[in-house]
């Protein structure tokens, strides 16, 4: 066995330095096909409403006044790094070219991601089967569907980033060992959901033995007490999330979410091919077939390119551990290493859904990607082992490259819902306006449910549109209030009035977070209809608990307010 800081022995001779050039390029090129091939034609969404339009509307002194603010009190959810990387990299990315330069910095943080877990894989097990398969998994893994997210990818991604930095820094670092701590500390002030993976840290590195057990223990403590740390530090900073459940709850939400994450994450890899099969195009059948082939063609390569050393899995027998050659010993370590990553993905994920397979709520799979990649690399690396006959090998090589590729093509699937997100929402903007151009201060505008169409990859005109008609344009400072458009849900009629004279609006009848919630007086009300293909305004009484009377057509205003770069996006060319 290889005593601790050793290297990993090889199988055969390393590859050239241009062949692992060449595996950097082929991962980058199906990163950007798989979830950026159609970012040209992406826009904003959800959460990006929130903090990208006042980013890319101040200088680089106001983005640095705003990650002050961020910093001066963790009250906002005590991640004070990801709202800064979201408005930082909003405003360089439109600095750079506009929306599409957002995309290209997005694209950038999650290829760092992807080059920083195949330099783990290689530190783990000098194998480029291994790494190539492993890195393969890490770029198609799509339980997680918010890679392209910009909210997400700058603000969620960055704290895999610092996950995989620590790691780095863990097995190789020595005696500095204590400087992967660092990092890990900013993962808890990023967006926590990868800290816990830390803990299999020791699990990655050389030690074995008595060395191991130290490391495992000492690493558990301190994990345990950088997080216990963190959590006291946000309750005394007033995060209401950090307290948000009470007992039992603290103890079996985790626990189910650990049940039921690693299934849905890993799972998905098997999901998805069946969802692109289910819902097959000639677009997608185009994007398998050529992934297909390429995929076919370099892991066939990456397994042939050395002797390897074969490996007898099956039947378990006595002395089956010892019969193993140390490479194939080294894979079921790093094995039960992934497994330990995939569960421990999910216990800080408490105020999501754990089965979530779709849209911005997948976010609870994003510490997922490390420990699933893990476990595929390891898993396809001791089956090929145990594979003797050419034939066999042949087929295996064919199922990687069909297993893959389905997952590959997924991707395209997603960008599509993202393209056609944007598309409704520009549509919706542009209907609209035309008929609330006699806006007042503090007025509501009432859409009902019927004029809207939803996606599933990402929200479209949800839960965030009150947010949008400010940051369209520049309405007098004398107006306390900025007029704000609402979705209404189904059975809205139910309890929308409970003030005489006036629409109670709150999570019962609109799509809005908490903050948005008000009473809003009905004559100061506009409503508008779902018409053929369009949108309406209705001017006649509302059929609710008698007749209720909305806004008339007033002076029209709106026209002549300045505009800001969010109007330029939302209605400006297709």
């Amino acid at each position: 066995m290889n005593a601790e800081g050793a290297g990993p022995t090889q199988d055969s001779p390393s590859q050239p330095w241009y062949i692992w050039i060449l595996l950097i390029l082929f991962l980058a090129a199906a990163a950007w096909c798989t979830r950026y091939w159609l970012s040209s034609t992406f826009g904003l969404y959800e959460d990006d409403l929130t903090f990208i339009p006042s980013a890319i509307e101040t200088d680089f002194n106001g983005v640095l006044s705003m990650i002050s603010g961020y910093f001066s009190t963790l009250a906002e959810q005590g991640r004070p790094f990801m709202w800064s990387w979201v408005v930082l990299f909003g405003h360089l990315g439109w600095r750079l070219a506009g929306l599409q330069g957002m995309y290209l910095i997005a694209y950038g943080v999650w290829l760092i991601n992807i080059l920083l877990f195949l330099y783990l894989l290689w530190r783990a097990q000098r194998d480029f089967f291994f790494c190539a398969v492993g890195g393969l998994a890490f770029v198609v893994f799509s339980a997680d569907t918010t890679q392209a997210f910009l909210f997400n990818a700058f603000g969620l991604q960055t704290a895999i980033t610092f996950l995989l930095i620590a790691l780095h820094l863990y097995i190789g670092a020595g005696k500095l060992r204590w400087l992967a701590y660092v990092p890990l500390i900013l993962v808890m002030l990023t967006y926590e959901t990868p800290f816990l993976l830390f803990i299999a840290a020791p699990l990655l590195s050389q030690a074995n033995g008595k060395a191991l057990k130290k490391q495992v223990l000492t690493n558990t403590l301190l994990v345990i007490l950088i997080f216990f740390a963190i959590y006291f530090l946000r309750l005394a900073a007033g995060e209401s999330r950090a307290a948000s459940l009470g007992f039992p709850e603290m103890i079996l939400t985790p626990l189910r979410h650990m049940a039921i994450g690693p299934l849905v994450g890993l799972g998905a890899y098997a999901l998805r091919p069946y969802q692109v099969l289910n819902s097959f195009t000639p677009e997608l059948g185009l994007a398998a077939l050529l992934a297909v082939v390429v995929f076919g063609a370099g892991l066939a390569w990456a397994g042939r390119s050395g002797n390897r050393v074969s490996a007898r899995l099956l039947p378990l027998r006595k002395g089956w551990w010892t019969d193993l050659p140390q490479r194939a010993r080294r894979e079921v370590r790093l094995l039960l290493a992934g497994s330990v990553m995939l569960v421990m993905a999910y216990p800080l994920t408490v105020i999501l859904r754990p089965f979530a397979i779709s849209g911005r709520a997948t976010r609870v799979h994003l510490a997922a990607v490390v420990g699933a990649a893990l476990i595929l690399a390891s898993l396809f690396a001791l089956v090929f082992r145990a594979l003797q006959k050419k034939t066999t090998k042949t087929l295996f090589f064919s199922f990687l490259a069909l297993f893959f590729a389905l997952n590959f093509a997924y991707g395209f699937v997603i960008q599509a819902g993202y393209q056609r997100a944007w598309q409704l929402q520009q549509a919706f903007w542009r209907d609209v306006t035309p008929l609330i151009q006699d806006v007042k201060d503090g007025m509501a505008v009432l859409v009902e449910p019927a004029a809207f169409q939803d996606v599933l990859a990402i929200g479209a005109n949800t839960w965030n549109l009150p947010r949008v008609l400010p940051q369209m344009y520049h309405f007098p400072e004398d107006w306390k209030e900025p007029p704000r458009v609402f979705r209404l849900i189904d059975g809205w009629q139910n309890n929308i009035v409970r003030i005489p004279g006036y629409f109670t609006l709150d999570g019962s009848n609109v799509f809005i977070s908490n903050r948005n919630y008000g009473d809003f007086p009905q004559k100061e009300t506009m409503f508008i209809s779902a018409a053929e293909d369009s949108l309406a305004r209705r001017l006649d009484p509302l059929p609710l608990d008698g007749l209720v009377e909305v806004k008339p057509v007033g002076e029209e205003v709106l026209q002549s307010f300045a505009t800001r770069p969010l109007y330029d996006l939302l209605m400006g060319g297709d």
